[in-house]
């Protein structure tokens, strides 16, 4: 269990940092992939997705034979449309339980799992955090 300066144990998850800093969850649930703060790897995706986008159009396409181009265009955007669209959805549907949805506030702080009560979050499809069924 971990302790606070004062020798008292706290309620804070057991993930710690090389340097032995423990990391915090959110202090507000999330609701998707839009809420804030965001992960490391969105920005990266998001990141690649426009650059992948940018020397596609700006650089690649722009270098084939002319009579490729506009097939390509054509072809890449629908991709690259698709992609967005599919990747839009993905990032703003909630992926909470239907059960969680009725009963969440997700303006309340984000629970604290006790691992000295439960092994794991949920078990026999009862999650501990939310106290529903899933």
């Amino acid at each position: 269990m971990n302790t606070r300066s004062g020798g008292q144990p706290s309620a804070v998850p057991e993930a710690i940092l090389n340097s032995g800093e423990v990391v915090l969850p959110p202090r507000i649930s999330r609701v998707n992939g839009c809420s804030l703060p965001l992960h490391c790897f969105q920005v990266v995706t998001w990141a690649v997705f426009v650059g992948l986008s940018s020397a596609t159009f700006g650089i690649f396409i722009p270098l084939l034979p002319h009579t490729w181009k506009y097939i390509t265009y054509v072809v890449t955007g629908g991709i690259f449309s698709f992609h967005l669209v599919i990747h839009l959805i993905a990032s703003c549907i909630d992926p909470a339980d239907s059960n969680v949805k009725l009963t969440k506030d997700y303006s309340q702080p984000v629970p604290i799992f006790d691992r000295a009560k439960h092994a794991h979050v949920i078990q026999k499809q009862f999650c501990h955090l939310c106290n529903v069924t899933v």
